[in-house]
C-alpha cells in the first residue's frame, strides 16, 4: 500500500485591526503552494490545495456571509 499524504488545514478570524498579521500568514504559506499536488486531476472529484483570504461578516449585525478577496491554487496560482 502507498503511503498517505499530508494535508495541512487552517481557518483563523482575525479582526480588522489585524490584517498585517493575516498578509504576513498568506505571505509565509504561498510558496508551499509549489509542492501541493493535485489530487484526481482532470476528473470529476479532482482536488486542488489552495489559500484563501476572506473578509468575514460572521460578527456583524445582522451577520453577512464571507467575500474572498484573494485566492492562490496549487498549480494554478493566483486566481483572484
Amino acid at each position: 500500500m502507498a503511503e498517505k499524504d499530508f494535508r495541512v488545514r487552517m481557518d483563523i478570524t482575525l479582526p480588522p485591526e489585524a490584517q498585517n498579521y493575516a498578509e504576513e500568514i498568506r505571505d509565509a504559506l504561498t510558496p508551499f503552494l509549489q509542492h501541493g499536488i493535485v489530487i484526481n486531476e482532470g476528473q470529476d472529484n479532482e482536488e486542488r490545495g489552495y489559500i484563501e483570504i476572506e473578509k468575514c461578516g460572521h460578527r456583524l449585525v445582522p451577520p453577512v456571509p464571507c467575500t474572498v478577496i484573494a485566492k492562490w491554487v496549487v498549480g494554478i496560482g493566483r486566481v483572484i
